[in-house]
């Protein structure tokens, strides 16, 4: 035998052993229930993630929301400011001080 022949056989024997081997572990591991338990542990961590994703995205919505209720409400107070200060029967002494904010 020629040694290309020979390392020929000896890398197309560890390769099949390679193969082989694998295929037992599959079968082992697919009997023992393992890529069932995996795949399920897979899709709760899934699942948790998307329900965590939409609690923070419903959290930012809800806070948009109120900083938006907020602005409408200061610009109403400063329009409204404005015309109590240029009508004739009230003046700005009448007027309150703005109200602090919570920042």
């Amino acid at each position: 035998m020629e040694a290309a022949q020979l390392i020929t056989i000896i890398l197309s024997s560890s390769v099949v052993s390679g193969i082989v081997l694998k295929l037992f572990d599959l079968i082992k591991d697919a009997r023992a229930g393992q890529l069932q338990q995996r795949r399920a542990e897979v899709d709760r961590a899934e699942t948790e993630k998307d329900k965590a994703l939409a609690r923070a995205d419903a959290a930012e919505a809800a806070e948009e929301a109120q900083a938006r209720r907020t602005r409408i409400v200061e610009e109403s107070l400063a329009v409204h400011r404005r015309l109590i200060i240029d009508a004739p029967c009230l003046g700005p002494g009448t007027l309150p001080d703005y109200p602090s904010r919570k920042d």
